[in-house]
């Protein structure tokens, strides 16, 4: 009996140190998704009630975007970043979702694209930002089709630049559009000229664990802790007034 005693003594010591521990991530300022926010932003909120329902807290680190990927893969301690949206990337393994970017076009109020084949694609003057990834149609447009779309620095420049006619559309994610819209000084005034319109691709959004022995472990808490939770409604509660 003393045996099972300090056994049962030894598993609950162990179970209290697991929950003690803290996972360490980075992530970019991509707000709505994460960043400098309440909370850090949606996706930081799936990642912390991921490792909540294990038992575990997380540390996020919000850098800029190559110096996030730089942290994950190379500093002692950091097991990934986010979000990350679907690749084959060196070094790094995606989990499994934890929400969605609505990829689309914003236009000039009452323009409407109703052709957005690659082909039709091509023909527009279309802004992008530059490093970020583009929707399958956008990319095809670029690959086969010979768009050679405007490239700026943020998606602030491109909301502008289609409310001055400059460009007749540019991509963006449409919670992103939504966000900036409402919280941005510069763009109020643009309140009702510029506006959101077809989606092109939804693409998922993932963490991406480097593939240290210390990345695969959290990796696969993770990935458990996701079968705890409803990203849906928490994908509700957070954005569903920026869709409106």
């Amino acid at each position: 009996m003393g045996f099972n005693l300090i056994l049962a003594g030894t598993i609950l010591a162990s179970t209290a140190g697991a929950s003690a521990d803290m996972v360490r991530l980075t992530t970019l300022e991509w707000p709505p998704y994460s960043g400098s926010l309440p909370d850090n932003g949606f996706s930081s909120i799936v990642v912390r009630e991921a490792f909540k329902a294990m038992g575990h807290t997380v540390s996020i680190e919000v850098l800029p975007w190559q110096r996030a990927v730089h942290s994950a893969k190379e500093e002692a301690g950091v097991v990934g970043y986010f979000p990350e949206y679907p690749s084959d990337l060196d070094g790094f393994a995606l989990s499994g979702p934890i929400g969605d970017s609505p990829l689309g076009l914003i236009v000039p109020a009452g323009a409407r694209i109703a052709d957005t084949s690659p082909s039709a694609l091509a023909r527009l003057k279309l802004g992008v930002v530059n490093g970020y990834v583009n929707a399958k149609p956008v990319s095809d447009a670029i690959a086969a089709n010979g768009l050679k779309p405007e490239a700026v620095v943020d998606d602030t420049t491109n909301i502008r630049k289609v409310a001055a006619g400059r460009i007749e559309a540019a991509e963006i994610d449409r919670y992103v559009f939504s966000y900036l819209m409402r919280n941005t000084a510069e763009l109020k005034p643009l309140q009702g000229k510029v506006e959101f319109g077809p989606t092109l691709e939804s693409k998922t959004l993932h963490v991406a664990f480097n593939t240290k022995p210390e990345g695969r472990k959290w990796a696969a808490v993770f990935a458990e802790g996701l079968t705890k939770i409803d990203i849906g409604t928490l994908q509700k509660q957070h954005l569903s007034a920026l869709a409106k």
